[in-house]
């Protein structure tokens, strides 16, 4: 059922079809919404059913549609929170799960049910995609055991799917096969994004508008963002911070204490659209993390045509830095303001035709459809 003539994303992927659609389950944590529009196209192939490990009723808050094409459920595992990583201790159903099923794809190795459920596919010989999306730099555990047991894993599965260039550099190191690793793109909806921001533009005014959007907290480096913006801000340019966290209160005494209190808006947490909203009313967008795996809101602000500063610790930055608006940083202080005066003076509107735009779900899905026949 496998097929080795795949394309990467600067080839042309076609969707295959059959009549009798391969049953593939997709076994991940949670709904993510930026995965909908892959699984909507993936279900036009396949008779494909998601499972997600945890609760309907999650901390993201993320829920899934009532019209999706694709089947899925809900296997409530209890889990442990612990600052980013949820613990799901449980191994129970792998076997059920994998009950009259032709391919399976893992999109994790941390839980025990992901280990389980690989282990037990490759003794009833059903082929496994496993996800890898991590760099060498965001390596969540990398003690010697732990790569050791990450590398005897992932040798397991038929291929790896990794997202970038950055992430196949960090799988190659496991000592996988070349030929078993296939770097695609971590993609969101841009034709929504691009859509939006063209019909909720608003009307020009005096100063630059910078944006930063996520969690508040330790790694994303807003702290530096806010003295970079001090640091270069005109009496008219703004800084908006969407998202909450625990530095929350800190970061607002910072602007407080740098005297750019009346210039930085704290937006706090923000649904979809009107994220979209602040992307379409902004120019330059910054993600200055010191560790981040990707960084899907990148994809969001070129898709809306703004100009994006991304730190070199991002797994996005490889991927976009050589797109028109897209500026790389370190994570320190000057090279971020550096970057956002580089953008504010290079600002001519918004990207009209941003490059991003051809990186669709949809040709995700397409490309991963190319392995099963």
């Amino acid at each position: 059922m496998w097929s080795t003539n795949y394309s990467t994303p600067t080839g042309q992927c076609s969707p295959v079809t059959s009549k009798k659609l391969p049953r593939v389950i997709w076994l991940t944590n949670l709904p993510a919404p930026y995965r909908f529009p892959i699984w909507a196209r993936l279900a036009e192939n396949l008779d494909l059913k998601v499972s997600f490990l945890l609760k309907e009723k999650n901390w993201r808050d993320w829920t899934v549609p009532s019209n999706v094409n694709w089947k899925h459920e809900y296997l409530s595992f209890n889990s442990k929170y612990f600052g980013e990583f949820d613990l799901i201790p449980s191994i129970k159903g792998a076997r059920r799960l994998l009950n009259r099923v032709d391919l399976v794809v893992v999109g994790g190795w941390e839980a025990p049910l992901y280990l389980r459920t690989l282990y037990l596919a490759k003794r009833l010989k059903i082929p496994v995609i496993q996800f890898y999306e991590s760099t060498g730099d965001s390596h969540r555990f990398n003690n010697l055991v732990i790569r050791k047991i990450r590398s005897v894993i992932f040798s397991q599965a038929d291929y790896i799917v990794t997202a970038g260039t950055a992430s196949t550099r960090a799988v190659q190191a496991m000592g996988v096969a070349p030929e078993k690793i296939v770097t695609l793109f971590n993609p969101v909806d841009v034709s929504w994004f691009h859509s939006f921001a063209q019909s909720h533009r608003i009307p020009k005014s005096p100063g630059h508008r910078f944006l930063y959007v996520g969690q508040l907290i330790e790694r994303k480096n807003v702290a530096e963002v806010l003295r970079a913006f001090a640091s270069i801000k005109t009496s008219e340019d703004t800084l908006t911070i969407a998202g909450d966290g625990p530095l929350a209160v800190a970061l607002k005494d910072l602007a407080k204490s740098l005297g750019v209190q009346e210039s930085v808006s704290f937006a706090g947490h923000k649904s979809q659209e009107e994220l979209a909203a602040l992307y379409a009313a902004s120019h330059t967008f910054i993600l200055a993390s010191t560790n981040e795996v990707w960084g899907l809101v990148v994809n969001e602000a070129l898709t809306s045509g703004l100009h994006v500063i991304v730190s070199d610790k991002c797994g996005v930055a490889e991927f976009v830095m050589d797109m028109k608006g897209a500026y790389t940083c370190k994570t320190d202080q000057k090279s971020i303001q550096e970057a956002m005066e580089e953008s504010r003076l290079a600002w001519a509107g918004y990207i009209q035709d941003p490059e991003i735009l051809q990186y669709t779900p949809e040709k995700f899905a397409d490309c991963l459809t190319q392995f099963i026949h």
